[in-house]
């Protein structure tokens, strides 16, 4: 096939929606003949270029309003592109979303990433809801629906419905492989990394959704334990504007219990989750749905904590590994620490992944496929 996926933003630049797409376009991109139309996010990026055996269109951006852009230019290439696709991919939210359906016939199969929060100032607010809008008309228009979780699913007000056509796709695990291949030399006895020291990290971009502030401030209901808190993620490139500012002091507050260390390579982070006790996903908002974080952790023995909402409680429930807490609630955080503790010293990290990796028996690639072939015929 010939596949077209849309979306405002794509690697270099990193976020769950923008790793979701690279791996789909990495898998299909074997089998399958696989453009990605995106933004140019940075001026100097290329508007055209092959990676890992697919294309990267980028197109020119206008101006940007919040974490969203206005670009005539996507639209242009869109028109250009979906004529040579077979199948159109677009993933949600976006603000263009119900145009780019329209000006397609193709077959249209939507990935629904997560629904928009309303948030900040009254025009964020007011752009979120001509966001919420475009997609809730694209959803009507599209052939088939892939969303991250059934969970998430039967919670959204947008997708409930489109059920008859919507199907669950779990998010990849992009280190799967690697994980993989590191499994047989994962420690087969339970306990902590570093004896004497209680790893937990975070993987994410400093903003709202994410819960950082609450995360710190679990930390001091922990004083009584050797936690080390490990903060990985981009806290200065964010789109809409990032929140390091507003959490430093409590960075700063907590002295050396906690260390950042900024946007790590595949390489060094593969290293990080191999070297935490537990993976912390404080989300606080329906920005996030999923938390692929916890996937990848899990793949090299980490235990999530995660906060009690659909869709990113999905992992914990399935596995039965790792604890929710309370969205928002920092003693409830703690406490699920704990918890976390406790079955670090009860499971090992071959157990974990495992586990993990046997959830995922199809490939993301061969999921997405079915997708795709049943949007053709519902065309």
């Amino acid at each position: 096939m010939r596949i077209l996926i849309v979306l405002n933003y794509f690697y270099p630049y990193v976020s769950g929606v923008s790793e979701y797409a690279r791996s789909l376009a990495e898998d299909l991109a074997e089998e399958h003949e696989v453009t990605v139309l995106t933004g140019q996010h940075e001026s100097d990026l290329p508007k055209q270029e092959v990676v890992d055996g697919y294309t990267i269109v980028r197109a020119p951006i206008l101006f940007r309003l919040d974490k969203g852009y206005l670009s005539p230019g996507l639209l242009k290439e869109f028109r250009r592109l979906q004529k040579q696709a077979d199948v159109v991919n677009l993933h949600l939210p976006m603000l263009e979303s119900s145009l780019l359906a329209a000006l397609t016939s193709k077959p249209l199969a939507l990935t629904y990433q997560c629904d928009m929060a309303y948030e900040g100032s009254l025009l964020s607010k007011l752009a979120v809801w001509g966001v919420r809008r475009s997609c809730a008309m694209a959803l009507k228009q599209a052939d088939q629906v892939a969303t991250l979780s059934l969970d998430y699913a039967e919670s959204s007000p947008f997708l409930r419905p489109h059920t008859a056509k919507t199907v669950e796709v779990w998010p990849p695990n992009r280190f799967g492989k690697r994980a993989l291949k590191s499994v047989d030399s994962l420690p087969d006895e339970p306990g902590s990394v570093a004896p004497g020291e209680i790893r937990i990290g975070f993987v994410g971009r400093f903003v709202k959704e994410k819960g950082i502030d609450v995360l710190l401030d679990s930390i001091t209901h922990l004083s009584d334990l050797p936690v080390k808190l490990m903060l990985v993620g981009d806290f200065a490139g964010v789109a809409g504007g990032s929140i390091y500012d507003e959490v430093k002091s409590k960075i700063d507050g907590l002295g050396n219990r906690v260390e950042l260390l900024g946007k790590l390579d595949d390489d060094a982070l593969e290293a990080f989750y191999g070297n935490i006790d537990i993976l912390a996903l404080p989300s606080v908002n329906r920005f996030e749905a999923f938390g692929m974080v916890q996937v990848e952790a899990m793949g090299f023995g980490a235990i999530p904590v995660a906060s009690d909402m659909p869709g990113v409680r999905a992992t914990v429930r399935t596995t039965g590994i790792g604890f929710l807490a309370k969205p928002g609630d920092a003693q409830a955080l703690a406490d699920a620490f704990r918890s976390a503790i406790e079955q670090r010293n009860t499971l090992s990290r071959k157990t974990v992944a495992e586990r993990t990796l046997d959830m995922q028996a199809r490939s993301f690639g061969e999921a997405y496929e079915a997708v795709f072939k049943a949007a053709q015929a519902a065309n």
